[in-house]
């Protein structure tokens, strides 16, 4: 194949200015490019007329019947609690809150919402309906971390009350508490020091509490975040009451689990003969105060849990003593759990975390409860829960007469097949008729029911929007490109077709849309997608923008973006881009902010730039580095994972979060680092600079600043370029349009035309819909 000879537009190929001032002469000409804007009221909407893998809301508790319920369980008096609250309210020192702690559960140091409260006491109720834990999937921003060590709290307080009340009544002095049997009183002088009504009268007490399994409680989460939820844990757990614990080389000495440690959580299990010499049955026997440590190990490391210090002494009816690896947990979370619970390998594998959990279902000794726990539980299908329900299966539920056989592996694997077969034809452009799509919500939906806590940010309860924030309101500008730039952009499009053709084959039972929208087609456009803001990448020849060789770049010039080969040649490639001039606005706008932050002394803004792409961002970084040359005012960091630890990137975010003009005051992060529990809430300005492969993931990147803690009126701005044929594709996901045929490759404005009035213009079909719905078209 004869490779593309790609030109510089004629402006380009003069002899290079210095970078600061070939930028000014860029800016000036940028300034004349088109734009066309539109504003999204609502971007988090869930649009019920596709099938895709957007999540509504699932026991929010926020019915009457299910809040009394809890007030009950809670022993709080309803109205004497209304009063209180109405005081609190008007006592906060911030007058703007709508709604503030509720209760504090004994083993916190914090207060939970009345959301909160409700959304724990669901989560173990699961467990009376055979489900063996449950999916705490919030949006994020609502306290997904603080439920966590809520469930904690609260189970540990079951387990206290039943041990408690069990070792009065086998005692035959009962003392403050009831006695067994007695009739149905309605208080026990404990009920305060557990924070619910006690063990010994209340019937709802007693079965949860009968049904908790005894041990310590294993938390999980991705390596580069336990420190964080470490720090976290530290001001929210009561240290008096648990004993936390971290399980990692970034660990300091207090915070290490100590060979006492290990032997404190170590079980004892004994092994008693049946009637059968193979049938052994195995009686666990958990040690005192076992359920007081939290205990948190980065996911990859959790086969460290097997090893001899976590091993459970089996004793045979013979007085031997046989080893038996194994760690016996009573409940096990699981935070962003959707990083490493997916399968492995190509055969499709258990993760080595899922595995792990499965030998301990399997096994006799005990099952804790698992708790899966994501802001956005399905990627790209809802396959991406399939682990939490083979966990969850139970024999009983592949019987087609019993009342969860919904719940059951094999009808999830015939749900998610026609997740695939319906989302297919929506790729294709084909119509769907409505009775499918709705017969797929309602199947998906009986599911989520039974196992999934999940509250949005625009939900309310009680009445009141859940954040003061309300709705994703964001300002979605799309970009025209530049006559002058058209040929060599048309020339890389030409190229990435070609070799997609190459890829796919004579023989390929695989069509071009489907590839385009595939893995192996992500990796195809991103060159295509860096174009959009960067142009002039197009014809950098010399570089493949890999992150091989952005690593092997940034490695050898011990990670100075400065000192690398892309630093020079940023002024030339990011000539004439729409995008860029964009970026500079907003951050003028920041720029000249004087508005006043909530109990601040300071009005200095802060804006965050999240690119979809590692090498976008880098791009970005460096563009704003040359800038700052000539305004001192602008003041960027830059997090990432090519070659950086999580100690450093941790850093670099602290630094962004301290208020005031020190720097930095503009942050540039790729998009795979925001959903990693990053809280920027300090930030009002967020932007995302291109459409990410999945919308889910530019919600998820406008959520790390619209949350709850903002003080301010966020500012979120989306960038688009519909002249780009890699992001026609990415929005024509978005919005069900199918890409078909050569005109999908063509570089200019086509399927970008219309603005808002037309289904493929800027806004969702959500919006349009509404529009509709009122009689007229938003504007």
């Amino acid at each position: 194949m004869e490779k593309h000879i790609r030109k510089l537009p004629p402006a380009l190929t003069k002899r290079r200015p210095e970078p600061e001032l070939n930028l000014e002469l860029i800016e000036a000409k940028a300034g004349e490019y088109k734009t066309d804007a539109a504003q999204d009221d609502d971007y988090g909407a869930i649009d019920l007329s596709v099938v895709d893998t957007y999540v509504g809301s699932f026991n929010t508790g926020d019915n009457e019947d299910r809040w009394s319920a809890c007030l009950d369980f809670f022993h709080i008096n309803p109205d004497e609690y209304a009063k209180q609250e109405a005081m609190r309210v008007k006592n906060s020192k911030d007058a703007t809150r709508k709604r503030v702690p509720m209760k504090k559960l004994p083993g916190m140091s914090v207060g939970m919402f009345d959301y909160q409260l409700v959304g724990i006491l669901n989560m173990l109720l699961f467990i009376l309906n055979e489900v063996s834990g449950g999916l705490l999937c919030d949006e994020q921003g609502l306290g997904k971390t603080q439920e966590m060590f809520g469930a904690i709290a609260l189970a540990h307080n079951l387990r206290k009350a039943r041990a408690e009340v069990k070792a009065a009544w086998k005692s035959g002095k009962p003392g403050l508490h009831h006695k067994e049997g007695e009739a149905a009183p309605r208080a026990c002088p404990a009920d305060d020091r557990y924070g619910f009504r006690c063990y010994c009268y209340n019937k709802a007490t007693r079965k949860l509490a009968d049904n908790l399994p005894e041990g310590p409680n294993l938390m999980l989460a991705p390596t580069r975040s336990v420190m964080q939820l470490l720090r976290e844990a530290k001001t929210k757990i009561d240290a008096k009451v648990f004993k936390l614990r971290l399980i990692s080389e970034q660990a300091d000495k207090e915070d290490t689990l100590t060979p006492a440690d290990m032997k404190a959580v170590r079980a004892s299990v004994t092994a008693t003969k049946g009637a059968n010499v193979e049938d052994v049955k195995h009686h666990y026997q958990p040690t005192t105060g076992v359920s007081d440590f939290i205990i948190i190990i980065p996911a990859d490391q959790v086969s460290r849990l097997s090893r001899a210090g976590f091993a459970v002494d089996v004793k045979q009816p013979d007085g031997t003593v046989k080893k038996k690896g194994a760690f016996v947990p009573g409940m096990v979370l699981m935070d962003e759990f959707h990083e490493y619970t997916a399968p492995s390998g190509e055969d499709g594998s258990d993760s080595r975390t899922i595995g792990w959990l499965k030998y301990l279902k399997e096994s006799t000794i005990v099952k804790p409860l698992v708790y899966f726990v994501s802001g956005t539980p399905f990627g790209d299908s809802p396959a991406d829960i399939r682990p939490a329900i083979s966990l969850f299966e139970k024999p009983g539920f592949k019987d087609p007469d019993n009342g969860s056989h919904h719940l059951s592996v094999a009808e999830f694997d015939k749900l998610t097949a026609t997740f695939k077969r319906i989302t297919d034809m929506q790729n294709r452009g084909e119509v769907v008729p409505n009775q499918e799509i709705s017969d797929y919500h309602r199947q998906i939906g009986a599911v989520l029911s039974r196992v999934m806590v999940r509250r949005l940010g625009v939900d309310k309860f009680r009445g009141r929007n859940l954040t003061d924030l309300g709705p994703l309101s964001v300002n979605i500008t799309d970009h025209k490109l530049p006559d002058s730039l058209k040929d060599s952009l048309q020339a890389l499009a030409d190229s990435t077709r070609d070799k997609a053709l190459a890829d796919l084959g004579e023989n390929s039972k695989m069509d071009m849309g489907t590839y385009l929208r595939s893995e192996k087609g992500e990796q195809a456009l991103m060159r295509l997608r860096l174009a959009s803001t960067f142009p002039g990448t197009a014809s950098a020849e010399e570089f493949t923008f890999s992150q091989d060789e952005l690593q092997k770049h940034l490695a050898a010039a011990g990670g100075n973006i400065e000192k690398t080969p892309y630093f020079a040649q940023i002024p030339i490639w990011s000539a004439h881009s729409a995008k860029i001039e964009s970026i500079n606005k907003i951050i003028g706008t920041m720029m000249a902010d004087k508005s006043k932050i909530l109990m601040e002394t300071t009005i200095a803004k802060k804006l965050i730039l999240f690119a979809p792409l590692e090498e976008e961002a880098m791009l970005l970084y460096g563009y704003l580095l040359i800038k700052k040359q000539t305004n001192k005012a602008i003041k960027p960091a830059w997090i990432h994972t090519l070659g950086s630890t999580q100690t450093e990137r941790q850093k670099t975010i602290d630094k962004f979060l301290e208020m005031g003009n020190a720097p930095p005051n503009i942050l540039v992060a790729p998009m795979s680092l925001a959903g990693t529990g990053l809280n920027l809430q300090k930030a009002k300005y967020s932007v995302v600079v291109s459409p990410a492969w999945v919308k889910r993931d530019n919600q998820q990147a406008f959520y790390r600043t619209h949350r709850v803690g903002q003080k301010q009126q966020t500012q979120l701005f989306l960038l688009t370029a519909r002249w780009n044929p890699a992001e026609r594709v990415i929005l024509g996901k978005y919005e069900g349009v199918g890409v078909e045929g050569d005109k999908v490759w063509t570089v200019g404005d086509e399927g970008g035309e219309g603005g808002a009035e037309n289904q493929g213009g800027l806004v969702d079909r959500h919006q349009v819909q509404a529009a509709a719905a009122k009689g007229g078209e938003k504007k």
